[in-house]
């Protein structure tokens, strides 16, 4: 990629770009509006089918959410931790890292990050514990200096996480102004000796309503601290009533990440009153964030494009202008770093110095390469403008310094300085988007009840696994089975026994299955095995016994025991035979095991072709 770009030309590229990007915003609004439409219909339908059944639905929401948020907060102190493990940051140093966290929005409880020491007193055995650091030093500005050797309570709180290590979270109490106050606390180790702690003081209020969300109409919920504790929050769906009347109620304690939380779920009258009409509620959930998603996508891409506009015209005039380049790049959310024709790194910024864990001085004469393997060129045959690379920001691999990698969005640039090129890499660390991505995909293709792989993740496998039997002329084996009795679990136990039925019913076919072989759940109480590289027939003849033996052990429930079996039906692929026509011989060979008694299975006829 070679180009010698003029002012003008920059800013009509990067005017092209911001374009493209509020286009894509819209599309992604359009998108999100229709998908949030489809979803609550769909909402809508499976709310007809059983109300008891969505409201554990929502209890399990709850649950997650919970869940998350405290596990979000916990990587976010974690993340704290890293940084002062790498480096004793200044006042203002702290303040510009918590500000590049965007505390306010991702983490809206955070009153104030703290940094506190541990320091031996003049007398023997005195220890006082000054805070040091805050961020940002207006949330709490009295914090700065307090010794909290005066507060016993913090005192042994911060003793007993240096002595346990990682991340812990302490119940709420109440502070000298009489606000109740919750804390995050994670020792800091540098270089091998401690040096004190990192926290986070959280508002709890403001935390159970991040964690309680917004529920469906007709539902209500609160969270409290352990199982005695004070709730710390509640909140109430459309339609609830202070005096109306309890459908279901559900009292759950559980762990998140160690700290113990209790949940209360109540559905009242509201929650489906009629059991019809379209769902509104999910509909306008999804429309929020189909428009905070295109909000913050146009809001990055502008930033991007201004932080890639300014490094440009930077470049292009670095002689006359080389402080003001600094302070713009010192100042800058994400890394920036500049490289000659070969490659070399000639400066970076400290977003760069923190994400990639190289001082600048060290960074200063590496391959960008090293950082960022996509880039790697052969300095004696080509340089950086032999890279193929898009004009739009891509998602790669970087290497930080202790050899960890991570995700990251880069964007290259390339202008002309003094007669030679100078190439710019904005780079931004995309774990979280990575992360959010990873869960969609799963999400898409596996069963959410049972964790299994769905229909969809199904046929595509099954169609690498026909592929691959062809290559290998290894045989591949489909099993089709049913849950005889399951109708029965669901109408003398109800709906939640027969969610527990399907999934101990999915734990045991995963352990009689070879490994290597996939389980998946098409719907209903219906399952598929794919074997593949069976080297005879017998192979999958075994695989089916085990599991009708397996599936007829009786399954304890919350009201009693239940007993389901299974029907088999086993199709052996042929050469050049579909992937779909072996799943149609497989259910054949199920419905036939079910009119010859049930309980058991049998081979599928033989496809001829």
């Amino acid at each position: 990629m070679r180009k010698s770009l003029t002012f003008e030309a920059a800013q009509q590229l990067h005017q092209r770009r911001g374009r493209s990007l509020i286009m894509a915003s819209v599309a992604a609004f359009v998108l999100g509006i229709a998908v949030s439409a489809s979803s609550a219909s769909v909402w809508g339908a499976d709310r007809r089918d059983a109300a008891q059944a969505r409201f554990q639905d929502a209890v399990a929401t709850e649950h997650a959410d919970v869940v998350d948020v405290v596990a979000q907060y916990r990587r976010m102190l974690t993340v704290v931790q890293g940084f002062f493990t790498i480096r004793a940051p200044s006042q203002r140093e702290f303040e510009s890292f918590a500000g590049s966290i965007d505390l306010p929005q991702a983490y809206p409880s955070v009153i104030a990050l703290q940094f506190v020491e541990r320091r031996a007193g003049r007398a023997s055995g005195d220890v006082s514990y000054p805070i040091t650091l805050v961020a940002p030093s207006t949330a709490a500005p009295t914090l700065l200096g307090f010794d909290l050797a005066a507060d016993p309570g913090a005192r042994d709180a911060l003793e007993s996480v240096g002595s346990n290590g990682g991340v812990t979270m302490t119940p709420p109490e109440q502070n000298a102004y009489q606000q109740a106050r919750m804390q995050l606390v994670a020792p800091v180790h540098r270089a091998g000796r401690f040096v004190g702690w990192v926290g986070a003081t959280l508002d709890p209020t403001i935390l159970a309503a991040q964690m309680l969300g917004q529920p469906d109409s007709g539902i209500a919920a609160s969270v409290q601290w352990d199982a005695n504790g004070d709730v710390l929050g509640s909140i109430a769906g459309v339609g609830v009533a202070a005096d109306g009347a309890v459908l279901f109620r559900s009292t759950e304690h559980l762990l998140a990440e160690g700290t113990p939380w209790t949940v209360n779920v109540e559905a009242t009258r509201a929650f489906d009153p009629h059991a019809v009409g379209f769902a509104w509620g999910p509909f306008a959930v999804g429309l929020v964030v189909t428009s905070a998603v295109a909000l913050i996508l146009l809001l990055l891409g502008r930033s991007r494009m201004a932080a890639l506009d300014l490094a440009t015209r930077l470049g292009m005039d670095l002689a006359a202008s080389e402080a003001r380049a600094k302070a713009v790049m010192d100042s800058a959310v994400e890394a920036i770093l500049t490289a000659d024709a070969l490659g070399h790194v000639e400066s970076a910024n400290p977003a760069a110095e923190v994400l990639f864990g190289w001082t600048e001085h060290e960074l200063v004469g590496r391959p960008i390469g090293g950082l960022v393997p996509a880039l790697a060129v052969d300095e004696e045959t080509s340089g950086l403008h032999d890279v193929r690379w898009e004009e739009h920001e891509q998602l790669v691999e970087g290497v930080r310094k202790d050899g960890s990698t991570l995700p990251l969005d880069i964007s290259l640039a390339t202008t002309v300085v003094a007669g030679a090129e100078m190439f710019t890499v904005i780079a931004r660390d995309a774990t979280v988007r990575k992360l959010h991505e990873d869960q969609l995909e799963h999400q898409a293709t596996h069963d959410p009840l049972t964790g299994l792989a769905n229909r969809k993740l199904f046929d595509e496998l099954l169609v690498r696994a026909v592929f691959r039997a062809e290559r290998s002329r290894r045989a591949i084996a489909v099993l089709y089975l049913d849950l005889d009795g399951f109708k029965d679990v669901n109408d003398v136990f109800g709906h939640q026994a027969g969610d527990r039925v399907l999934a101990e019913t999915s734990r045991r076919l995963e352990s009689v299955i070879r490994p290597g072989d996939i389980v998946a759940r098409l719907g209903g109480d219906e399952f598929v095995v794919l074997c593949e590289s069976l080297a005879t027939p017998d192979d999958a003849e075994k695989i089916a016994a085990r599991i009708v033996t397996a599936v007829g052990r009786p399954i304890p429930v919350a009201a009693g025991v239940a007993t389901v079996s299974a029907s088999v039906g086993i199709a052996i692929g042929s050469r050049g035979e579909s992937a779909a026509s072996i799943v149609a011989r497989a259910d054949e060979a199920m419905y036939r095991t079910k009119q010859e008694g049930k309980a058991g299975y049998r081979f599928a006829t033989s496809n001829i072709s």
